[in-house]
């Protein structure tokens, strides 16, 4: 089969033919249709993501394809840039009816990590949420869900032409990092953060209510900026981390999402679809990923 194989470290990936996996005990093989392409796995070719793995590896983790003729999305640690990929069955993920197989790809990583990272934050309705990247696969996401879950939405984006996509998709407030901290002050102030940037956090704790939670989600922008633990204390507030891998072993709390989620998906919420990219022109799909022009989720489509 044809794949994409990351031969070194911080280097090109190769498009070749690898031997078809086989599947192990309690495994299926996927046909893979499409490829939803994550900051991670950037992150992952060039060996700083929180797992690292040892080339030669096929990167991609989150995929949606065929198995016995149903359509299933799944989240695999490494492996989803080739024509087939071996995935416990158990991991399967349901595709709801009427979801593109390009839909399909952006729905996992995105709305899961959403919903779980705003319940971990303890997210009741009618409290305030900023969403940091609000055009991107993640933003687009954290909008909708915030808002499935009745929460008031202050979204933000790098550039002002961004902000149009995610007060379509509901948000109350729109502004650019540069405007963002007066619109919080105008807008009451924030309950939750969702921190994605990662080198501001002075700035986002500030924006915090007292009683307030910063969730870590990524640090896209660079070196993490060092924390004062007394800012926390004298307002109460609580700043959490969030790995999406880990809780995905945790079958109770992803049925809790997939239940709240799966309903939705295609109705109130829809995976937001950025370019998408021919399979043989998946190196240039990573190159628009790290484009701070692009929204949406960027897709490889076989």
């Amino acid at each position: 089969m044809r794949a994409w194989v990351q031969e070194r470290l911080q280097g090109p990936m190769t498009f070749k033919e690898i031997p078809d996996p086989t599947p192990g005990p309690g495994e299926v093989v996927l046909e893979v249709e499409a490829v939803g392409l994550n900051f991670a796995d950037h992150l992952m070719r060039l060996g700083g993501y929180l797992t690292r793995i040892h080339p030669p590896f096929v990167p991609g983790m989150e995929v949606v394809g065929r198995v016995e003729g149903r359509r299933f999305a799944a989240l695999v640690g490494h492996g989803a840039l080739a024509e087939k990929v071996a995935v416990p069955r158990e991991a399967l993920l349901p595709v709801p009816e009427g979801l593109s197989p390009e839909e399909a790809a952006a729905y996992p990583v995105s709305f899961l990590t959403a919903y779980l990272a705003l319940r971990q934050a303890g997210a009741k309705p009618g409290e305030k949420v900023l969403v940091q990247a609000a055009a991107g696969a993640l933003g687009t996401a954290s909008v909708q869900v915030a808002k499935a879950m009745g929460l008031k939405v202050l979204a933000s984006a790098s550039r002002p032409e961004k902000l149009d996509l995610p007060q379509a998709l509901g948000a109350e407030a729109v502004a650019t990092y540069a405007e963002f901290p007066e619109k919080a002050k105008a807008f009451g102030g924030v309950d939750i953060l969702l921190e994605v940037r990662g080198n501001q956090l002075e700035e986002s704790l500030s924006l915090l209510n007292p009683g307030g939670r910063l969730v870590y989600i990524g640090a896209a922008e660079g070196e993490v900026a060092p924390l004062n633990p007394l800012r926390l204390m004298r307002r109460n507030l609580t700043v959490m981390g969030f790995w999406l891998a880990p809780l995905l072993r945790e079958k109770a709390l992803v049925q809790e999402a997939l239940r709240f989620l799966l309903p939705r998906l295609g109705r109130e919420l829809k995976p937001v679809v950025g370019r998408v990219f021919p399979f043989p022109e998946a190196e240039a799909a990573f190159q628009a990923l790290l484009d701070r022009g692009h929204v949406g989720k960027i897709v490889v489509r076989l």
